[in-house]
């Protein structure tokens, strides 16, 4: 009878232990691809009239997680909060029209450039006349907490900057007249100024003497470098299948000048 009960007991430590390897095995090769943004950034992210999130970055993601074997699983917040919360394991990427720059890949590790983006200026000409970053001397600027816009805009001599928590905060003071302008990423300045004719935006790669040609990627944590890994390529597959250039089409309204991966 000991035996036996010796014998029992080795298969059931045998049983459990091959029970904990496979739950294991299922949570490393999640099939979901947690990922945060800050909805309110069209054309890249926002809310449709249903309230569900969509746009650029959103299909983007759900092509990317698609070619990974995975599903799409998004998470909304505040863009200012959004790296915090990647390292706080809230989400395993970020994908918010976040441009690379060296502070940022102190604190996190970015995929390949998926975006190539200038910086724009958007004002409205009944009120104003710029052609020019150093026109909004003497001028009040509206930009978004923690974006590069809100860098820049500091560059310019004599600017008064106001930082709003989002960027549809700011371009409804600049309609009622409350800021000047608006400094923020081309794209999202010139897709709200095409269903708001009486705004206009200029393009411009260069304030103060500083390049302000952006590439934006999708961040995961430092250690991470599998899941960076595995996103490179399979954004590489969204490329080739031409599901990117489409994408693009479909939010931008023209051909993609650029395609990842840049050089």
């Amino acid at each position: 009878m000991k035996k036996k009960a010796f014998v029992r007991s080795i298969v059931l430590v045998v049983v459990v232990a091959l029970m904990i390897v496979a739950l294991t095995g299922c949570k490393a090769q999640s099939g979901t691809l947690n990922w945060g943004t800050d909805p309110t950034y069209a054309p890249f992210e926002y809310t449709d009239e249903n309230n569900k999130p969509t746009g650029f970055d959103v299909e983007l993601m759900e092509a990317i997680a698609a070619k990974m074997g995975k599903t799409s699983n998004l998470t909304s917040g505040a863009f200012d909060g959004l790296l915090l919360a990647l390292k706080g394991k809230k989400f395993d990427a970020v994908c918010a029209a976040m441009t690379i720059t060296p502070d940022r890949q102190e604190e996190v590790l970015f995929s390949m450039p998926y975006y190539r983006a200038d910086m724009g200026i958007m004002y409205n000409p009944a009120k104003n006349d710029i052609t020019r970053p150093e026109d909004l001397e003497g001028k009040t600027v509206g930009v978004q907490t923690g974006t590069t816009g809100e860098i820049d805009a500091k560059l310019i001599t004599g600017v008064r900057v106001q930082s709003y928590p989002d960027i549809q905060l700011a371009t409804q003071d600049l309609e009622n007249g409350k800021v000047d302008a608006v400094v923020n990423d081309f794209p999202v300045c010139a897709a709200y100024a095409s269903t708001h004719p009486t705004l206009k935006v200029i393009d411009t790669t260069s304030i103060a003497g500083q390049d302000l040609r952006q590439l934006y990627g999708i961040a995961v944590r430092k250690d991470d470098t599998q899941l960076k890994n595995d996103i490179d390529a399979a954004l590489l597959k969204v490329v080739a299948d031409g599901t990117y250039a489409a994408l693009y089409k479909k939010y931008f309204l023209v051909d993609p000048p650029y395609l990842p991966p840049y050089n």
